[in-house]
């Protein structure tokens, strides 16, 4: 399989992916607002310390 190839299938399960968190999060934040707000917030700074750590440990 060639390198063009399996960038546009990655690309499509990373969009598929996206579109799927969005559609959990729409629907959390309808009909349970304060745990969706909390699990956002516990993935932002999740995702944040592996962003800005600096991988030693």
């Amino acid at each position: 399989m060639s390198d063009a190839a399996l960038r546009t299938r990655l690309d499509a399960a990373l969009v598929l992916l996206a579109v799927n968190c969005a559609l959990l999060v729409g629907i959390g934040l309808r009909y349970a607002t304060e745990t969706t707000v909390g699990v956002v917030v516990l993935a932002a700074l999740l995702g944040y310390g592996f962003l800005t750590g600096d991988g030693e440990e």
